[in-house]
């Protein structure tokens, strides 16, 4: 079944793996489309689109997870763009304009910049829900699946992956081999992308732990 990963962070903001090294990650892991997705930034997809061209390698989405006045939202996107509003009520105008898609992004999940129990009157905004964060609490992420099925939203998964060890680790299923970012997109807003519940892999502990000192230290915090 084909898959993609749909949450993933590089050096571009605040990942330790490089957009190259997620490219071969994702390779490696059988991925079929990849998002790039750091913080207030397409720079990482862009770079992350010429890799892919040169490996051969998935179908790389282009996002961006945006810090809106509200919380945090993946917006993905038919191609890269130099900059995206930050007010929610812009950022929805803009979507609709760039074909964009939005999905609100761990959203009850504490301490994630996440938009919270504001999620629930601000359902309008959103084309879909990340009902699956890796890096969330099981229980938090359960409450977001019955948020979604409440509202009839659709639903996608995601590993939040900051290291080369969590790439893959709660991809979504493709109803089939998409032929470009369009199809993705359009699997998304129609639900027709499946979720997979699955917490971060044990032996990627310890590089997430390490990565999260490393970054600490180093702002020193």
């Amino acid at each position: 079944m084909p898959r993609a990963e749909l949450h993933l962070h590089t050096t571009a903001s605040d990942g330790s793996q490089t957009p190259e090294r997620a490219v071969r990650e994702a390779v490696r892991r059988g991925l079929t489309a990849l998002a790039v997705t750091d913080h207030n930034t397409f720079r990482g997809s862009s770079l992350a689109m010429r890799v892919s061209k040169l490996l051969e390698g998935p179908l790389i989405i282009p996002g961006n997870e945006v810090r809106t006045d509200y919380g945090d939202v993946l917006v993905y996107c038919p191609e890269p763009h130099e900059e995206t509003p930050k007010p929610l009520a812009e950022l929805r105008e803009w979507a609709e304009e760039n074909n964009c898609v939005l999905v609100v992004a761990h959203p009850l999940q504490p301490g994630k910049h996440s938009v919270g129990l504001a999620t629930r009157r601000l359902i309008p905004y959103f084309d879909a829900i990340e009902v699956w964060n890796s890096r969330g609490l099981p229980c938090l992420n359960a409450l977001a699946i019955l948020l979604a099925r409440k509202h009839g939203k659709p639903m996608t998964s995601g590993s939040d992956a900051h290291t080369p060890q969590e790439v893959a680790t709660a991809p979504v299923e493709l109803p089939g081999e998409p032929e470009t970012v369009e199809d993705v997109l359009e699997w998304i807003r129609k639900g027709r992308v499946k979720p997979l519940y699955r917490p971060v892999r044990p032996w990627a502990i310890p590089y997430m732990l390490a990565w999260s000192v490393k970054r600490r230290l180093g702002k020193g915090e």
